[in-house]
């Protein structure tokens, strides 16, 4: 990844990110994000069991390490920002009030789908991030490269992540599902 020295995205990484924009996997991603109780509203015409509306997100970028100073056999583990990338809509503004007035107590669900279009709204997520604490710490919209459509980056600080994955099994259905909690 390419950084500035104050720590920000660099313009070039920006729009190398876009480049995650074209693609397409076979998988569908998308981000719930809730202040207060209240979800920020995106256009995902996707129903979903708990019917709350979800965002469709075109790609993330998750990064966890262990930092181990010299002499010691056990390190610390760092937490870098959640960084999606979207297609802005509706929510955008939203977001970007979220970061204007720095709430701190953001729940954001990021979740994958095997489904490769299927809308049905019992459909269960084969890998899910799921951020308590959370807050928008930069937003960064930006046309140009492969999309050639307004796109925005958005930085997630958070205090608690949950991991969650499970396989997809022959049926179709989810199978066991395995998690893993990992404080900031």
């Amino acid at each position: 990844m390419s950084w500035t020295k104050d720590g920000t995205l660099d313009p070039d990484e920006a729009l190398r990110l876009l480049d995650a924009v074209s693609g397409e996997s076979g998988n569908d991603f998308v981000m719930l994000i809730e202040n207060k109780g209240t979800v920020v509203e995106g256009e995902s015409e996707r129903g979903h069991e708990d019917g709350k509306q979800r965002m469709d997100i075109a790609g993330y970028l998750y990064l966890a390490e262990v930092r181990t100073p010299p002499g010691s056999t056990k390190g610390a583990i760092r937490h870098a920002e959640l960084i999606v990338i979207r297609d802005c809509d509706a929510a955008t503004a939203s977001i970007a009030s979220l970061m204007k007035n720095q709430d701190s107590e953001i729940k954001v669900q990021l979740s994958v789908f095997k489904a490769s279009g299927d809308t049905a709204a019992d459909l269960q997520p084969t890998l899910e991030f799921l951020l308590e604490g959370a807050r928008v710490d930069a937003q960064c919209i930006l046309t140009g490269g492969t999309p050639r459509r307004p796109c925005e980056i958005i930085f997630f600080q958070y205090r608690k992540i949950e991991i969650r994955s499970a396989p997809q099994m022959i049926t179709g259905l989810r199978g066991a599902v395995r998690s893993c909690m990992l404080s900031a």
